[in-house]
């Protein structure tokens, strides 16, 4: 669930960028990301135009949860430990949100936890808290890592054999620094 806590940019730059202007923004980032699926995210589509307090209220919410689940990725990947504050966040989400869960198969024999039947707000953020849950109590720490490009910051899981990515992408922040530095020696 690290994709969630990217979508917010340049936490640390003068010029943070926020891709979750609104309520439909969240929504078809959830969509888009595999988080809700066709029927869920014409769910949360009609709940969102339906009422716009509500609305409001999901994407402060996400926010909320998003800055928690980044907080607590980028103290891992600097070795550290999460704060406690940011981990009560993250319980409570997960907590608020279990109560509306099922728990059902799941394709590899498992278990997980469905959303299917909750209320479209509380299936979203839900499906966010459990994911990042599952992610932190699965993932080896020395796999979380934050990307050390300028005015990146992006979380990202390192899946490589020998655990030696460093960048969110080599395409973009790798290229760019090692440009820079190129550019520094010539």
């Amino acid at each position: 669930m690290l994709d969630f806590a990217n979508t917010a940019a340049g936490r640390e730059t003068a010029a943070p960028v926020e891709h979750l202007l609104s309520p439909a923004n969240l929504v078809a980032w959830a969509a888009h990301a595999g988080v809700l699926d066709a029927t869920a995210k014409r769910q949360a589509d009609a709940a969102v135009s339906a009422d716009a307090a509500t609305a409001r209220k999901l994407l402060r919410d996400a926010r909320q949860l998003r800055g928690a689940i980044y907080a607590v990725g980028a103290a891992i990947a600097h070795g550290g430990a999460p704060s406690e504050a940011d981990l009560r966040m993250l319980k409570a989400f997960a907590e608020w949100t279990l109560g509306a869960a099922a728990l059902a198969s799941a394709a590899d024999g498992g278990f997980k936890f469905d959303f299917t039947h909750a209320p479209p707000g509380i299936a979203l953020l839900g499906r966010l808290a459990w994911s990042a849950v599952d992610l932190l109590a699965t993932a080896p720490p020395e796999r979380i890592k934050q990307c050390p490009g300028h005015g990146c910051g992006w979380l990202f899981l390192d899946v490589s054999k020998n655990n030696s990515r460093r960048w969110c992408d080599m395409a973009t922040c790798g290229n760019r620094t090692k440009a820079t530095r190129f550019r520094q020696r010539h």
